[in-house]
């Protein structure tokens, strides 16, 4: 006989994986303009994973550098940091495309401290058509 407690807990999980996806999906429609958007976004992003901060940036394809296009929790002045692709653990992800999370940020040389209490970093790659355009 199945465990009912244990199917209970998974019937749960998987309520409050639709409800937060319908509250992702209320807060995209709330607003028409795409810069709020993509900021309401990484908020809810940062509050569903219980993260400190999170940022969106992408390859500026004028300059080549890695430039944060919204943010939430980093301090005002992160906002004008700029990477070169390869720089950082962001460009680390930007130019492998691959997703980096590092546990530990004070043992990866490839960390560029930005928010003086973060711990650890997930970085994933943003493709369009195949192509890295930001983290």
């Amino acid at each position: 006989m199945p465990d009912t407690s244990s199917a209970l807990r998974e019937l749960e999980a998987r309520y409050q994986r639709v409800a937060q996806l319908y509250q992702v999906s209320q807060i995209l429609h709330s607003t028409l303009e795409p810069q709020e958007a993509l900021r309401l976004i990484v908020r809810e992003a940062v509050r569903l994973v219980g993260a400190s901060s999170g940022a969106v940036v992408l390859v500026n394809p004028t300059t080549g550098f890695l430039e944060i296009q919204t943010a939430h929790g980093l301090p005002p002045h992160a906002l004008q940091l700029r990477l070169r692709v390869g720089e950082g653990l962001t460009g680390w992800v930007a130019r492998h495309g691959r997703p980096a999370r590092v546990g530990d940020v004070a043992r990866d040389p490839r960390y560029i401290r930005v928010h003086p209490d973060a711990r650890s970093e997930l970085a994933v790659p943003l493709e369009v058509g195949g192509e890295v355009r930001g983290c």
